[in-house]
């Protein structure tokens, strides 16, 4: 690895320039500073975490909490690719991550003394009785979420424009003469669930459709099986099931199959994600793609930006897109 010594010989300036080029603690020369970039380019330095710690005063550490953990983290591919969107934008910017788990939601753990070792946090998908969002409250901690936070305090958010996502769907019902769907949702308070839901409602009202919204405990397969087949049990059963997550729209495709319905002929089928489990689903899954990689990316950005003092945070909307695969191409 090119060290800072072999930097500032080649640049001709002390290691104590080609740290404050890095930190931007103390002003250098637009010459020097620009002379001390390229030849750190040409050599491929890059600032230890250490060091760059040492410079700015900074642990060069984020936190990150995700509104699960075990195997309901691990096992669904969104989490997967957001965390490789974030770790790819801190990785640039000199920074590491330390996962913050629902465990340590615990009266014994001091979850002060973990903020003081991070320079900000970042919460996904944040729900209204998440302790940890109330120790930040308590700290004034530098904090963004990934989901808005449904709490009359609002962070600094980056999110995915499900319901735009929502519209497109239901023109594509009416395209392919989908004309009686219904939700599977849930009944955990999320921004994205509200959204869905929402947009779902007032689609169908437009169209004159009942709203079909079922909210079952969890976002489980189990639970999701278990609607779907009530659902197709029913004498005036959906002709479409949207699902919140493409886990529950796999057990839908799965609850269809055992009751000897074919989909996309006479159900069609929706996830949300836009997940690997989309793509292998058989038949493949219509799902709604809502980027985690660039939702990741943009948090970073915009909590970095905090960090370094931004006075307004620019909030933003990620384009969510219809993927439309064989189970909804009758």
């Amino acid at each position: 690895m090119t060290s800072i010594y072999e930097v500032a010989k080649q640049a001709g300036v002390s290691i104590t320039t080609v740290s404050h080029v890095f930190s931007g603690r103390r002003p250098v020369a637009p010459e020097t500073r620009d002379r001390v970039l390229d030849v750190a380019r040409k050599l491929n330095y890059r600032p230890r975490l250490t060091a760059q710690g040492l410079a700015t005063g900074r642990a060069m550490i984020l936190g990150i909490h995700f509104p699960f953990e075990g195997d309901s983290l691990v096992s669904n591919p969104y989490f997967p690719e957001l965390l490789e969107g974030l770790s790819e934008a801190a990785a640039r910017a000199g920074y590491g991550f330390l996962l913050i788990p629902r465990s340590l939601e615990q009266p014994d753990f001091n979850q002060g003394d973990l903020l003081n070792r991070l320079d900000g946090a970042i919460i996904v998908d944040p729900t209204m009785d998440d302790s940890h969002l109330r120790t930040i409250l308590d700290h004034d901690f530098p904090t963004i979420t990934i989901g808005r936070h449904l709490g009359r305090r609002q962070f600094p958010w980056i999110d995915a424009d499900h319901q735009h996502g929502i519209r497109q769907l239901f023109r594509h019902f009416d395209e392919r003469g989908y004309r009686n769907p219904a939700l599977i949702s849930t009944a955990l308070n999320m921004s994205y669930i509200e959204d869905i839901e929402q947009a779902f409602a007032q689609e169908a009202e437009a169209r004159g459709i009942p709203v079909r919204i079922a909210q079952p405990d969890d976002l489980s397969e189990h639970e999701a099986y278990a609607v779907a087949t009530e659902m197709l049990g029913e004498v005036d059963s959906p002709d479409a099931i949207v699902a919140a997550t493409d886990h529950q729209a796999i057990s839908v495709l799965r609850a269809a199959r055992e009751l000897g319905i074919h989909v996309p002929t006479e159900l069609g089928v929706v996830g949300e994600g836009d997940t690997v489990l989309a793509g292998n689903a058989i038949p493949p899954l219509t799902s709604i793609s809502v980027q985690p990689r660039r939702l990741g990316q943009a948090a970073v950005e915009l909590l970095l930006g905090l960090l370094d003092g931004a006075e307004t945070a620019e909030e933003q909307l990620i384009p969510a897109e219809l993927i439309a695969r064989d189970s909804t191409l009758k």
